[in-house]
């Protein structure tokens, strides 16, 4: 698989991560779960620390 095609795959998962933490948090915030909100919260955060090392350093499209 091409370099550019696995980082769009991991990009996308990241970005469903993003979305299902956006829900959680949400749903925690409308029961009033504060452990949960808060969970949430450290996970969305995480989410963004995983993307920033997949995309600070662009590997030419021919490495593998």
């Amino acid at each position: 698989m091409r370099n550019r095609t696995k980082r769009r795959f991991e990009t996308a998962g990241w970005v469903l991560f993003i979305i299902s933490a956006v829900f959680f948090i949400a749903a925690s915030w409308r029961s009033g779960d504060v452990l949960g909100l808060l969970g949430g919260i450290f996970f969305f955060f995480a989410c963004f620390v995983f993307l920033v090392p997949l995309h600070g350093h662009r590997v030419p499209d021919d490495e593998t």
